[in-house]
């Protein structure tokens, strides 16, 4: 009887102890899907998710982890970043926050880089889903180049440009240029 009571007590404790706390949970978190970089007033994010539950949010700060809290604040929750595939830059970026996108938010080395003056309303207004597969099919065609975080951050550091994808609300993608700005 003693040693019932001694596993009962025991799978109590494993339990309450696995890691399912509710900061673990996939419905306490906002999972990333492309994201808008603007550098006006400091740094400005517009940010859509891959749930519908979770809508697009916008928000600003001095700089891009700044901005990337407040957006938190804006979700109500957690974002995950990681499964981000497609990054949408207003146009002369420094290589540094691209660096950042990929160190920190730990993005995959095939997300995907584009330019857009339009960008805050395409993720606003237009599927994620459709953007990262019109540039994706874009890239297919020989239309861009090949426009993935890595080969674009490469592309700025060595040559101080690179080529990728431009984005509009009424256009294909078609080939434009992004400067390396410092």
């Amino acid at each position: 009887m003693r040693a019932a009571g001694i596993i009962a007590a025991a799978l109590l404790t494993v339990s309450c102890t696995t890691g399912c706390a509710s900061s673990g949970l996939v419905h306490d978190k906002a999972y990333l899907r492309a994201a808008y970089i603007s550098r006006e007033n400091g740094v400005s994010l517009t940010l859509a998710f891959f749930s519908e539950e979770v809508k697009p949010v916008a928000a600003s700060g001095n700089d891009i982890r700044e901005a990337f809290d407040t957006a938190e604040l804006a979700a109500g929750r957690r974002i995950f970043t990681g499964f981000a595939d497609l990054v949408v830059l207003d146009g002369d970026t420094p290589a540094e926050m691209l660096e950042y996108v990929l160190e920190e938010w730990k993005v995959s080395p095939s997300c995907l880089v584009a330019v857009s003056q339009e960008g805050e309303y395409l993720l606003r207004h237009r599927d994620p889903e459709l953007l990262h597969g019109s540039v994706q099919e874009a890239v297919r065609q020989g239309v861009v180049p090949e426009c993935d975080i890595i080969s674009v951050l490469e592309d700025m550091l060595s040559k101080g440009k690179a080529e990728t994808a431009e984005l509009s609300a009424d256009s294909v993608p078609v080939p434009a240029v992004v400067s390396h700005m410092q």
